[in-house]
């Protein structure tokens, strides 16, 4: 799952420098219960602003087991990837697992099927 939205990221954002998932190291992952925080190995540098990057208006999952889905973003400070944080909408738990999943369309939100 984290490929994919990572490689989402890359397709969106690849003209400020964003890598694909093949050139991203992963530090460590920290489930939260509520979601997921995987951090990332320093890397190269990109051309966008500190903070948190949506995919577009929405940056959603649809999850088996998750009745409301969750939420993404990538966090960006200094310049360089931080970590991919993943959260769960409202507040049923989760234990990390990835059940059948699909990212919605970040521009429509809808789903495909």
């Amino acid at each position: 799952m984290e490929r994919e939205i990572i490689d989402r990221y890359h397709e969106a954002f690849q003209r400020y420098g964003f890598p694909s998932s093949e050139n991203i190291k992963v530090d460590k992952r920290v489930n939260t219960g509520a979601g997921r925080y995987t951090y990332f190995c320093p890397s190269c540098k990109i051309s966008m602003a500190d903070g948190q990057v949506g995919l577009g208006t929405y940056s959603q999952i649809n999850m088996d087991g998750l009745e409301a889905g969750a939420s993404f973003w990538i966090y960006v400070e200094n310049g360089a990837l931080q970590y991919l944080e993943i959260v769960v909408n409202g507040n049923q738990p989760w234990d990390g697992e990835e059940r059948k999943w699909t990212i919605c369309d970040p521009e429509t939100g809808n789903f495909s099927s």
